[in-house]
């Protein structure tokens, strides 16, 4: 007899997977790391720690939790830590979600949320985007049932670098159910100039439903160590931190953690950001220019019109390696260095 799976994973086998790459283009622009090796407080850290790895990591995770939670202001109680953002969005849908509920998200966004609705057992809504690749919050909110349970907002949105605005994420948390679990997922806020970074913390206070999840992957360059953290009610980190994989934040990781959340770390991720940021803006000024159609964007990446086979070609020609997305009409670049971005605006221009 063969052995059955549950239908929702029969479904995901059943649909293909992005193939990898034997030998990809030299210039790495396709999933949005920094480019710069972690800075070197964080790597003296981490070498520090592997001497130690004999041992188990801390389970509570305490020293980590505590340096962000200095870092947002926020006592320890309220933040929850895990290997990587996604596993705590898997987390928070297995915290509400079983079958016969339903959950909302917008569409093209970033792949795991509907895939973390499947396997908690939900039935799940796409909204589609607003014309600027951000949120859709109205129609969002209009998809909202008696059934509904959690909301995934993507913000700045992955692929398409939109930014809803603090008023407008608080303006939605009002006229939405206070039972529905919103999760804002700001795995690239730190790259936002539209409004301060820390300008949706403060939200927290007022919605005992929302949940903020952010990720080191970006800001601190930590893509390969996988460490996330979800700032939110001392109920809900609670039952994150008791529904999550034991000692799944390995001690490596959490003494990077600590390192990067240090005022030299902190220090080193904001000059990287702030050169990002100014990449992003020169190549946004190009591409305008050269009347090439392209989202603005507030994230490290821009997302290109037009069709994705030919200008993922055009990209390979110069060396680049960037992502498609042809659902979604387009290719997602990274901004990376300034040589890097001027490779892959020769292939645009």
């Amino acid at each position: 007899m063969t052995l059955e799976f549950r239908s929702v994973v029969d479904t995901m086998l059943a649909t293909p997977n992005r193939p990898g790459r034997d030998n990809p283009p030299p210039i790495r622009l396709s999933q949005n790391e920094m480019p710069w090796e972690p800075a070197g407080v964080i790597v003296e850290a981490m070498e520090k720690a592997a001497r130690s790895t004999h041992r188990y990591p801390d389970y509570h995770r305490t020293q980590a939790r505590a340096a962000i939670a200095a870092s947002l202001g926020l006592d320890v109680g309220r933040i929850a830590i895990d290997n990587g953002s996604g596993s705590l969005l898997h987390g928070l849908a297995r915290l509400v979600c079983e079958s016969g509920v339903h959950g909302v998200y917008c569409w093209p966004s970033f792949e795991a949320y509907p895939a973390a609705l499947a396997l908690a057992g939900a039935q799940s809504t796409a909204v589609d985007l607003a014309e600027d690749g951000a949120m859709d919050l109205p129609r969002m909110a209009a998809a909202i049932t008696s059934e509904t349970r959690i909301v995934y907002l993507c913000n700045p949105n992955n692929p398409t670098g939109g930014l809803v605005g603090v008023d407008g994420i608080r303006a939605f948390l009002r006229e939405i159910p206070s039972n529905v679990l919103v999760v804002l997922d700001e795995a690239y806020r730190e790259f936002v100039t539209d409004e301060p970074v820390d300008a949706t913390i403060a939200l927290l206070d007022e919605f005992a439903n929302l949940v903020i999840l952010r990720t080191l992957s970006k800001s601190h360059g930590l893509a390969g160590v996988r460490a996330g953290y979800a700032a939110t009610t001392p109920r809900t980190a609670e039952a994150l931190r008791r529904t999550s994989v034991g000692f799944a934040l390995n001690s490596v990781a959490e003494a990077a953690v600590i390192a990067a959340f240090s005022p030299e770390g902190q220090s080193v991720a904001a000059g990287r950001i702030a050169t990002i940021v100014t990449e992003r803006t020169r190549m946004e000024e190009a591409l305008r220019a050269a009347g090439v159609s392209f989202l603005p964007s507030q994230s490290n990446f821009l997302f290109l019109h037009g069709d994705a086979p030919a200008m993922l070609a055009r990209f390979e020609q110069h060396g680049v390696l960037a992502r498609p997305f042809p659902h979604a009409g387009g290719v997602r670049v990274t901004v990376g260095l300034p040589a890097e971005n001027d490779a892959a605006l020769s292939a645009l221009l």
